[in-house]
């Protein structure tokens, strides 16, 4: 005897002898049988080689290592830059104290040469007036007789012991010059020999060698102290510059 049943998967009607096969609640009529079998499939991970994995560590090191050469670099770069100034800063110190010494030297060198030849020249001045005591208080006669011309009297004071040796001087002087008026000479114990007292009515004039040798003395002084002060000033605008760009 021929069976017929209904395939329930299928919904098919089927002939035969075979066992009708039960019916699946748990079984998706409307979803095909082949999209129910398959599952998702696993998604593979990426794989490497051992030799892959090796070189990328070596080149990983690689890179730390330039890294850290370069990072080594730079430091030893900025440590070179700093020691390269400071031991430029320490030259230009020692530069500026040894200008600084130099210029006291020149200085100091200056004032001895002036100072010398000061003592000489005082020398050498007291030198020629003791043999030609009269030399200066003539020159300086001829250059005063000719503009006091028209005075009525000019007296001329010098050590007594030049006085009668000015008076035979003068005789040929007063002639050239033109002067009109009456020249007196006379002796004075106080005056150095060298120096005079020339007068008149209206002015006079004194030569003290003395008193001019403290003149030129003390010009020299001021000289100097200007010098030293124009030099202090400039070391501390150099000071200051520093302290400033420090």
């Amino acid at each position: 005897m021929t069976n017929l049943f209904i395939d329930g998967a299928t919904g098919r009607k089927m002939s035969g002898t075979a066992t009708p096969a039960r019916f699946l609640f748990n079984r998706d009529l409307v979803t095909p049988e082949k999209e129910q079998s398959e599952e998702p499939e696993a998604v593979a991970e990426p794989t490497i080689t051992v030799r892959e994995h090796q070189e990328l560590i070596a080149l990983a090191e690689e890179r730390g290592r330039q890294r850290g050469l370069g990072e080594g670099r730079n430091e030893v770069a900025d440590q070179e830059v700093c020691r390269v100034a400071e031991e430029a800063a320490r030259l230009t110190d020692a530069a500026q104290k040894l200008l600084q010494g130099l210029d006291s030297e020149q200085a100091r060198i200056e004032k001895d040469a002036v100072g010398l030849a000061f003592l000489a020249a005082r020398r050498f001045a007291a030198h020629l007036i003791a043999r030609e005591p009269l030399a200066e208080v003539v020159a300086l006669l001829s250059e005063c007789l000719a503009p006091l011309r028209r005075q009525p009297h000019v007296v001329v004071r010098v050590n007594e012991k030049d006085s009668d040796r000015l008076k035979k001087a003068v005789d040929g002087l007063v002639y050239e010059k033109g002067f009109e008026g009456r020249l007196v000479i006379l002796g004075e114990p106080e005056l150095e020999r060298g120096d005079c007292r020339i007068e008149w009515a209206d002015g006079g004039l004194l030569r003290d060698r003395k008193a001019l040798e403290k003149q030129i003395e003390a010009s020299v002084r001021r000289y100097f102290a200007v010098r030293e002060t124009a030099r202090n000033a400039s070391e501390d605008a150099v000071a200051s510059s520093d302290t400033a760009g420090a």
